[in-house]
């Protein structure tokens, strides 16, 4: 009988420290789960910032580019055309999404430091003699000092400062050549060359596309890498409907 009792008494004890447990567990647990839903609330807080940040970031990119191409009515929307060219062979590379975020910036902003650029230069109908082409020549770098302290741009201002490099070594502002030249500036080199060909100007008509497609044929190898330039031909009808 004494047995018994003990055991009933060391069973109660057990089954209430069971129930002990089991209501401190619920407790934790409701707990957690109350902290989860609050790290989930605030995760699609800051996701929600985060985004309207980004698009903050956009509305600004568009309206700097806007204001490049708004110096010279010849060039009205010259910036987001050459990004958007620049994008299609970068797809057609299968690049990778963050470079394809870095060349779209690239683009955009690819020719800004030519608000440095005195008017009577920067839209002269006649030849530039050779002090206003050296003048012409340091847009690139007015460029990277405009954008320097945005934290975003900084991997796409090496791309800007190189896009008028030549494959063959002959371009502004470094004259390096080949793989010397970032793959992204080649790339734009190649949009913004068909871009500006194919819009009119003071000094001359525009191109046709065949005749700008061509012209970029003829460069390939010493203006352009010979390699982009045959994904530009595989894409070119594409291009020619980009406005």
């Amino acid at each position: 009988m004494i047995v018994q009792v003990i055991i009933l008494t060391v069973f109660g004890g057990f089954l209430v420290l069971f129930l002990l447990l089991i209501g401190l567990l619920y407790k934790t647990s409701q707990t957690l789960l109350n902290q989860n839903k609050e790290l989930i609330n605030q995760k699609s807080e800051i996701e929600l910032s985060l985004k309207k940040l980004d698009d903050a970031y956009l509305n600004t990119v568009f309206a700097l580019s806007n204001a490049v191409d708004a110096r010279d009515p010849y060039t009205a929307g010259h910036s987001e055309r050459v990004s958007k060219i620049s994008m299609l062979l970068s797809r057609e590379l299968k690049l990778s999404e963050e470079t394809l975020e870095i060349l779209e910036y690239a683009g955009l902003f690819h020719d800004i430091g030519k608000m440095g650029i005195p008017d009577h230069i920067l839209n002269k109908s006649g030849k530039l003699t050779d002090e206003e082409y050296e003048v012409i020549k340091k847009h690139p770098d007015i460029g990277i000092n405009i954008l320097s302290n945005v934290d975003f741009l900084a991997k796409a201002l090496p791309i800007i400062r190189h896009h008028y490099e030549k494959y063959s070594g002959n371009g502004y502002p470094c004259g390096i050549k080949g793989e010397e030249v970032p793959l992204g500036s080649l790339i734009i080199a190649i949009a913004d060359t068909y871009d500006a060909m194919t819009m009119d100007r003071p000094y001359r008509q525009l191109f046709s596309h065949d005749a700008a497609v061509a012209e970029i044929q003829k460069h390939s190898g010493t203006q352009f890498d010979n390699k982009l330039v045959d994904v530009f031909m595989k894409i070119e009808s594409s291009i020619k409907n980009i406005n």
